[in-house]
Order: structure tokens, then C-alpha cells, then sequence
């Protein structure tokens, strides 16, 4: 793995007792890049970022993030995300529950005040959780994956509950996070969005990647979201 490929993922599969897998996918992130995971509810999106994260053991494969295998050290130092609806102790303030979070460590504590400005909530801070909006949460939920300043961000479906205000917000905050060399992985059904944060893509449907490549090569259909109908309707691969 070179310096700047921060996540390798080598033919992961994941079997379920139901007959159902996830896979075999393979995928590369580097360092300063956006990897967007596209397809429709169910299509294995979450269960790959999990063995992304280790939180589920692949049956096959193995995922290695800066250079350590997930199963193998957990938690990876230089990783971190937010997989699902970010929960909160709903009494706590916005900045009490970060502050939770850090444990003991001060330098996650002395970013706090910064990363609240960095997601728009430095303004509702001492406001409890339980009356967040569901996007006041996901930006939350962001600041938390991003108290550990890691090297590889992982957002699954960031964008919900989101106004158009908050996604524009978060364009900007994928595009300041690649410049601070990050690699990013985030999933979405909403496909212009990934198209708009995403340097790259890996199309899933039924668990079967169908197409992937540069968000910038797309040529023929126009956009992602009629590569994703024009592959999933006709069951064939994108070329």
C-alpha cells in the first residue's frame, strides 16, 4: 500500500443466514480524496462501510486503514465514523456530549469550540440534544467522528435531515476536508450529491458492485443518477 492509498478493502464478502451477501468488493481510497458509495436502500451500503470501520467481520476479504487490519487492532488510529443515525444523551447539551466523548483526552476537549464552528452549531451549543433537529444531529454526529482529527472520515447517508442550506454546508466540508489531506468515504442515495462531494464511486445493487470509476470520467449518460438507472434497470454492468 502505497503513502498516499490510506484504505485498501480486498475482495470483501458479507454471508447472512437469510441467503443475502454483501459483495465481493475491493476498493482503494487515497489521501485527499472522496469516495462516494451509491445504490438504493438495502443495497449493502452500510454493511460494507461497517467492515470498513470493523464494526462487522468480513467473511471473506480484508480491509486494512493506514496501514492496520480492522479485525486485527481496533480501534485504528486515523479512523473514524458515523455509521447510521448518530445517537446522543438527549438531557446533554450539543457541547456536553462531545466534551463526553473526548473521555480524557484534552486535546480532543480544547477542539471542541472549533469543530461546533465548523458544523454550525456553535450557536446551539448549550442547547440539550433532545430538541436537535434531525440535521442539527448529523452535524453533531459529525463533529464527534472529527474530534479525533482522523486521517479517514466514514459518513453513512450525512446528508439526511439536511436543509439546502446544510447541503451545501456539507459540500464545503467534504471539499476542506480533502484539502487537509483526508480521504473520505461517504454513502448516499441521494446520487447528485455524491456526484457534486465525490471524486470517486462504487455503485451497489443487491450487494453486487455494478459500476464504479471517477465521478469526473461519467461520459455518455451525463450524470450519475442515469448511469444508476440506465445499470440497474437494464441488470447489466456500466462499462
Amino acid at each position: 500500500m502505497s503513502v498516499e492509498t490510506l484504505v485498501v478493502a480486498d475482495g470483501v464478502r458479507r454471508d447472512y443466514p437469510s441467503g443475502s451477501t454483501v459483495g465481493p468488493v475491493s476498493l482503494q481510497m487515497s489521501r485527499g480524496r472522496c469516495l462516494g458509495l451509491v445504490g438504493s436502500n438495502g443495497a449493502g451500503k452500510t454493511t460494507l462501510m461497517k467492515m470498513v470501520v470493523g464494526l462487522e467481520r468480513p467473511d471473506v476479504g480484508t480491509v486494512v486503514v493506514c496501514g492496520r487490519d480492522v479485525q486485527a487492532e481496533r480501534p485504528v488510529p486515523g479512523l473514524s465514523g458515523m455509521i447510521e443515525e448518530p445517537r446522543f444523551h438527549p438531557r446533554l447539551s450539543g457541547r456536553e456530549n462531545l466534551f463526553v466523548m473526548c473521555g480524557g483526552d484534552r486535546a480532543r476537549r480544547e477542539r471542541i469550540p472549533e469543530l461546533l464552528d465548523q458544523v454550525d452549531l456553535a450557536g446551539a451549543a448549550e442547547r440539550p440534544v433532545g430538541g436537535y433537529s434531525q440535521g442539527m444531529r448529523q452535524r453533531l454526529g459529525i463533529a464527534r467522528v472529527l474530534l479525533a482529527a482522523p486521517d479517514v472520515v466514514v459518513l453513512d447517508e450525512p446528508t439526511n435531515g439536511l436543509d439546502p442550506e446544510g447541503i451545501r454546508w456539507f459540500r464545503r466540508l467534504v471539499a476542506s476536508l480533502k484539502a487537509d489531506g483526508r480521504a473520505v468515504l461517504l454513502s448516499s442515495h441521494m446520487l447528485h450529491e455524491v456526484q457534486a462531494s465525490s471524486d470517486d464511486y462504487v455503485m451497489l445493487n443487491r450487494g453486487v458492485v455494478v459500476a464504479e470509476g471517477e465521478t469526473g470520467s461519467i461520459t455518455g449518460v451525463g450524470s450519475l443518477e442515469e448511469l444508476y438507472f440506465a445499470t440497474v434497470e437494464t441488470g447489466a454492468a456500466a462499462p
